[in-house]
């Protein structure tokens, strides 16, 4: 998949996450994974709009196979402007605060 040393594997704690095979992976592959709430769209609204954000970039691709999305990815990836991550993450300490006034429970918005 080309995860690199320096890489953080972000990952909702979704219960298809934790099959033996992905547990598996994430144990050999990915040297920090970070977990959060399962199904929790307060967490994880900034990495749906990154990954939201990357799809549509490499849609305008035709891609033939795994090794071309993986390339394609990575080449988008490193070309995203440094303001759209800093943009989507602005929110997150509202959010987290949000979160634990609700005591981890939905967030009311």
């Amino acid at each position: 998949m080309g995860v690199l040393p320096h890489y953080k594997f972000y990952q909702d704690n979704d219960p298809k996450h934790n099959a033996h095979i992905c547990r598996l992976w994430a144990l050999y592959h990915c040297p920090q994974v970070i977990k959060t709430a399962a199904q929790s769209p307060d967490l994880n609204s900034p990495i749906e709009n990154i990954w939201d954000h990357l799809n549509n970039r490499i849609r305008k691709f035709k891609i033939y196979s795994k090794n071309e999305l993986r390339e394609k990815l990575m080449s988008e990836w490193d070309k995203m402007e440094g303001n759209v991550c800093a943009n989507l993450l602005k929110s997150l300490h509202k959010r987290l605060n949000e979160i634990i006034k609700c005591k981890g429970g939905p967030a009311h918005y």
